[in-house]
Formats: C-alpha cells, structure tokens, sequence
C-alpha cells in the first residue's frame, strides 16, 4: 500500500505539471494566425520546449545521484509556475514566447526524470521495474490531457488562459508530491555520485547507450507528432470536409493522444516475458510504416485520418515503457542519475528538433495545405523510428 501510494500521488503529480505541455501545439493554429509565422518558425516555437529541457537535463537529472530528488521536483514546479505564468501574460510575440516556452521545458527536466527517481528510490524494491512503464505512460495521458485543456480553455476564454491553468497545474503538482513522498524512506544505498554530469560513466555503458539512441529517434518521431498535431488534423478537416472544425480537433487530438497510453503499458509488460530489443525493434518499424499510410488516409477522409493517427501514436508508444524500463536495468547503481539525464538529454534534444525539421520539410515541399508537404513531413517524422529499429537489430544481442 506504501508503494501504490507513492506511485499513485507521483503519477498525478506528473501529471499536473505536465497540463500545459501540449499548450502551444494545441493552440498553434491560433499562434500562427496571430503572429504571423512561418512554418520554420512555428517548428522552432514547439521545439523550444524540448530544447530547453535538453539544455538543462543533464545538470537538474545528475543532482538526483547526490541530492533527495524530491527537491530537485520542486524547482521544477516553481519554474513552471514562473514559465507559464509568463507565457500568458508577456508572451505578445515569437521571442519572448520562445523564451518562456523554453524555461517551460526547463522545468520539465526538473520533473519528468527526477519524478521517476523519487519513485524508484522508494518504492519496495521488487516493484521497482513494474512500475516504470505505469510512470512512463502517465506522461502520455498527460499529453492528452494537456490537449483537451488547452484547446478546451483556449475555444472558452482565449489562448492565453490555457497558459494560466498550466502554472496552476505546477502548483498542484507540488502538492502530489508532499503527499506521495510524507514519511517514506529511500529504497537505495547511500548516494555515491558527486551530483555531477558523468557522460563518460554513460558511454562506457554499452548496453545503456543503445537504448539511449533508440530513445532519441522515438523522442524525435513522437514529439514532431504531437507539435504538429493539430496542424494536421486541420489540414485533413479542410482538405476532406470543410466549414469550420469547431470543437472537433481539440476532441480529436486529445483522443489520439490519450490512445497510445495503455500502448506504452502493455508494450513494457509484455517485454518483461519476451526479448525487449525485438519488441522495440518491431514497433519502430511499424511506426514507419503507418507513418506513410497515415498521409494517404488524410486525402481520402477526415474519419480516416483520425484513425490512422490513432494507429500510429498507439505503435509509436508502444515500445516507450520499454525502452526507459531498459535503460533504468542498464544503468549502474551509482550512475543512474547521469544515464537517465544521457538519456533524457539525448531524447529530447530529439524532441525539440524533430518538430522543427518537420517544419523545415513541410515548407520545402509545398507548405501545410499541401499533400507533398505532409508527405515529406512525415518522411522526415518516421526516420526517428528507422533509427531506433536500425540502432536495436545492430551489435550483439
């Protein structure tokens, strides 16, 4: 009971402090409109967020070999009340945004992977691993969540609003964590690290390092996904039905979002009783495929479209529990929290370019109300995969 309660309030937390992470793609549409941005400059303001979190990943995550991570969550609490809070009220152009958008990521760093600390450090050792895809795949309905709040706040009181319930959701998140972590013990042998970044610890480990590359292209396909999102289920609506969408692509998106969730579960489980590289293997290369026919779809109906994005976000987050749970059994004891921070570091510096490459690809190849435009965006989302897949089939097993 000690340990579901840990996890339980840890996963809310999480949760909560991630409410507003799909804000800016929720209301990109209405961002571009109003700010009159490219498509360049569209991918580089979803990106910012991963960016920030790469940049300060290695240092927040590596604090948690030294340091109670429960400290290093609440910082990043408080810096997401500060970032959000900013973006919502002194956000009137691409710069300030990015830089507020930025600090939001950095508040990320302190929370995603140090969450997962807090939770490994203390729950009962036996449950360790089976928990990892459980806390793996909350971040995924956090994301789905984020969407409906966002782009259902945004149609009720305007953009700026979803950006203010986000900064509350950091203050909420705070809250999860003092009851998750009253009166509990660490489950792990006294900190040895020095609290500093130890990439050469992380590289010698070759076993950890491969699920690290694969977690940079997953991170790179998944998040180019969910920054363009939006953009895309507009271009399918228009291309296939017309007339205003209304409602219809916050519902949808949070549906789509919310679908690969009990993915990531399932995948991590049933990598528990069968080989974990094949399992990853086999689901990034799926994700290419229904990548591609994912495009087609969206030039024969709206319906179909939603589908085929429902397909695809399920077989992208199919292997995400495992490969965390993978890298976590990797690790050494003493350097976990310099590998988790590789990891981090590596997957989203992934996140954050893969949605302005998309960009970068949408407007080379005829802009976002085009069919080879999307075409080459999603060319360009799918090699995320073809590098995982290529990454777990090479070396020895």
């Amino acid at each position: 009971m000690r340990s579901l309660r840990i996890a339980t309030f840890m996963i809310a937390a999480q949760i909560c402090a991630l409410i507003g992470t799909s804000a800016v793609a929720a209301t990109l549409p209405t961002l571009i409109s109003t700010w009159h941005l490219s498509p360049v400059q569209a991918g580089w303001l979803g990106g910012s967020y991963f960016l920030g979190y790469a940049a300060a990943v290695p240092f927040l995550v590596s604090l948690t070999d030294r340091f109670d991570p429960r400290f290093v969550f609440a910082t990043g609490c408080a810096i997401g009340v500060i970032a959000n809070a900013g973006f919502a009220i002194l956000a009137y152009g691409l710069a300030p945004a990015l830089a507020f958008w930025a600090l939001a990521g950095v508040s990320i760093a302190g929370v995603y992977m140090p969450g997962l600390r807090v939770v490994t450090d203390r729950v009962d050792p036996q449950f360790r691993l089976r928990v990892v895809p459980y806390y793996t795949a909350s971040f995924g309905v956090a994301i789905s969540a984020s969407f409906f709040m966002a782009g259902s706040v945004a149609q009720t009181w305007g953009w700026r609003s979803a950006f203010a319930v986000a900064a509350v959701g950091c203050l909420l998140a705070a809250g999860c964590l003092i009851i998750a972590t009253l009166r509990t013990s660490v489950h792990v042998a006294q900190r040895r690290g020095s609290g500093m970044f130890d990439l050469r610890r992380v590289l010698e480990n070759r076993a950890a390092m491969r699920y690290v590359i694969a977690y940079g292209g997953h991170s790179w396909e998944l998040f180019a996904l969910r920054a363009w999102l939006v953009a895309f289920l507009l271009y399918a609506w228009n291309r296939t039905s017309g007339g205003n969408p209304g409602h219809a692509l916050t519902t949808w998106s949070t549906l789509i979002a919310l679908a690969g969730a009990p993915a990531s579960i399932l995948g991590a489980e049933w990598a528990l009783r069968s080989k974990r590289r094949r399992l990853i293997a086999t689901f990034s290369l799926l994700s290419v495929a229904v990548a591609l026919v994912t495009v087609w779809a969206s030039t024969v109906s709206f319906a179909l479209a939603v589908l085929a994005l429902v397909v695809y976000n399920i077989v992208i987050l199919g292997d995400s529990g495992a490969l965390t749970a993978g890298v976590v059994d990797a690790a050494s004891a003493d350097a976990q929290g310099s590998t988790l921070a590789f990891y981090s570091l590596v997957g989203f510096a992934g996140a954050g370019l893969g949605p302005v490459a998309v960009g970068i690809a949408l407007a080379w190849a005829g802009g976002a109300a085009s069919a080879s435009g999307w075409t080459a965006a999603f060319i360009v989302m799918a090699s995320g995969s073809a590098l995982a897949a290529f990454t777990m089939v090479s070396g020895k097993r």
